[in-house]
């Protein structure tokens, strides 16, 4: 009877500390995620949430160690709830997919044992089902640096807000195919710094209505006129179809389904539990590089979800989660009319000599651009245009109307800068601190090999 009591007593205790450690483990993701709630009720009805979640999680780490589970920012919400985080309802897909079929066999290659593209920021659609814009955008962006060294950050707004499919666009769903060809169709794509992503803005909302295209109705400039790009469906059932297009194509949109494990990703090689046989897909992603047992895909849910934003699928699991069965193929399809000084916005421009006007001639002379349809200072301008390379010769052009270095993400760490154009002051391991080492170069220093932290454009 003793024996019984203390038994009971010593498992009393261990729930009470496995509750109080819980809590903690709440009181910690909320602070980590920024969460807050409308009084103690919501907060109650979350936390119980967050206690199903951890429930979900043990279970998924207690059953495989390949890849790790853990609290993310869906932690608190419930199935229905997770599914704004989404953007290809399963009834659109079954409306508007053809049938995957068999391409033709490929043609057996010896390709490199990791082919891992340099692409932009991971960004977080939030709770808006935007997946096809943010993929389209991620994919994009990433083809500018592989063809063109070009880093720009394009706005997943003029997506949503110009690209129409009737009651299947914005907020409520939509395929990155349409969004990619309505920017290739010389359609103006502005930058994010410009347009920002209006679900997570506090002045306005999206509209969720076809017909509300702020982009068309606002002189924004056009971040995308270095190419016209045009998107097809690759329907290949085979993980080599999507080896051969991460090596010949470059960062590839694919759509998965993503199940409900997914969300509770945080690292290790990703293999699925929940994916069906033969899942319709749900979720719009990129492919951006391979390794020796893994895709590596960029998603849209924020950098503090999986690795960085990025989850590890196995490949070990054949066509894992559908990710090689409804790849896109994005035709890269260069403007060989573009010019750095004719497709230059206003609101990018620096003038070549501060203050000062200076005739077409003058101008020129000073290795300056002339636009004869502007007044003022900005008339003769500098584009200002730097190209930053790594170890591994990857390489960055940026503008002067380029953010800061800082926010660029290298494989490895930038080692040298060329300027072609303008001034610029170039900082070493400490950014931007007076402190730090830096010099500035021009066209007259070549190429200059240091260790890059962040680059600056002074004229």
């Amino acid at each position: 009877m003793i024996k019984s009591v203390i038994f009971l007593l010593c498992l009393a205790l261990q729930c009470r500390s496995a509750e109080q450690d819980l809590r903690k483990a709440f009181r910690d993701w909320k602070t980590k995620y920024g969460k807050t709630y409308n009084g103690l009720q919501s907060e109650v009805g979350r936390y119980k949430q967050f206690r199903k979640s951890a429930a979900q999680i043990t279970h998924i780490n207690s059953i495989q160690d390949k890849w790790v589970a853990g609290f993310t920012e869906f932690s608190d919400l419930s199935d229905e709830e997770k599914k704004s985080f989404l953007g290809l309802q399963l009834n659109m897909t079954a409306e508007s997919l053809p049938p995957p079929r068999q391409e033709e066999t490929l043609e057996v290659r010896s390709y490199p044992v990791e082919k891992l593209w340099e692409m932009t920021p991971v960004r977080n659609q939030g709770t808006c089902g935007s997946c096809w814009s943010f993929a389209a955008v991620a994919a994009m962006e990433g083809l500018l640096i592989k063809e063109h060294g070009e880093y720009r950050e394009l706005s997943e707004q003029t997506l949503l807000d110009c690209t129409f499919e009737g009651r299947r666009d914005g907020c409520d769903g939509g395929w990155s195919e349409s969004a990619v060809n309505w920017a290739g169709s010389n359609s103006p794509v502005s930058t994010s710094n410009h347009h920002g992503y209006l679900p997570l803005r506090s002045d306005r909302e999206y509209e969720k209505k076809d017909g509300v295209c702020r982009d068309l109705n606002n002189s924004l400039p056009n971040a995308l006129t270095r190419a016209k790009p045009y998107a097809r469906g690759g329907y290949d059932r085979t993980d080599e179809g999507l080896l051969k297009a991460l090596n010949e194509e470059g960062p590839v949109v694919v759509y998965i389904f993503a199940s409900w494990q997914l969300q509770f990703y945080q690292f290790g090689l990703y293999h699925g539990m929940g994916c069906k046989t033969d899942p319709s897909p749900n979720h719009a992603v990129v492919a951006s590089g391979y390794g020796v047992d893994y895709f590596k895909i960029k998603n849209s849910w924020g950098k503090l979800w999986g690795r960085s934003g990025y989850a590890y699928f196995d490949r070990s699991q054949p066509n894992l989660c559908a990710v090689s069965s409804f790849r896109k193929f994005i035709d890269w399809r260069p403007n060989r009319y573009w010019d750095v000084c004719s497709d230059t916005h206003p609101n990018d421009r620096t003038p070549c000599v501060e203050n000062t006007r200076l005739s077409e001639s003058s101008c020129e002379s000073k290795g300056c651009c002339f636009d004869p349809k502007t007044s003022g200072a900005k008339q003769c301008f500098r584009k200002g245009q730097i190209t930053i390379y790594d170890a591994e010769g990857h390489r960055r052009v940026l503008y002067g109307s380029t953010p800061d270095f800082a926010d660029l993400e290298f494989e490895s760490v930038a080692s040298s800068v060329e300027v072609q154009s303008g001034k610029w002051q170039i900082f070493e391991k400490d950014d931007y601190s007076t402190k730090g080492r830096h010099q500035i170069i021009t066209t007259t220093n070549k190429r200059v090999f240091t260790e890059v932290q962040s680059v600056k454009i002074l004229s």
